[in-house]
Order: structure tokens, then C-alpha cells, then sequence
């Protein structure tokens, strides 16, 4: 793969990530916003705590608003 064809690749990975965070994030947020004691149905707390990792990564390295 070409570096250019890489940078393309690599910058639609980071836009996909844009919309995944949105989705996911958002989700969260309302069932945490809807569910009794913070805690969020179908998930334990290490599946809680994995999502949550995984949503930081996704913050940290999908591509801004400017990119």
C-alpha cells in the first residue's frame, strides 16, 4: 500500500471511529442516565470498565472536527 493510499485508508478509519464514539457514547450516557444506581444492564463491572477503555481510546485517536 502506498503511503498515500494508507493516509486515506487511515484517515477513513479515523472518521468511522467519529461515528462510533458518537453512537456509543451517546448510548451510554442515556442508559446511564436512566438506570437505577449507575449501573448499566447486560454488562458486569469489568465490561463496563472495558467499554469505557475502549471509548477513551476511540476519543483520543478518531480524527477532529478539523481533520
Amino acid at each position: 500500500m502506498t503511503d498515500e493510499k494508507q493516509q486515506k485508508f487511515t484517515s477513513k478509519v479515523r472518521r468511522g471511529l467519529n461515528w462510533v464514539y458518537a453512537q456509543a457514547n451517546g448510548e451510554l450516557e442515556r442508559i446511564r442516565a436512566t438506570a437505577p444506581g449507575a449501573k448499566v444492564p447486560g454488562f458486569n463491572a469489568a465490561e463496563l470498565a472495558d467499554v469505557e477503555a475502549a471509548l477513551v481510546w476511540i476519543q483520543q485517536n478518531k480524527e477532529g472536527p478539523a481533520g
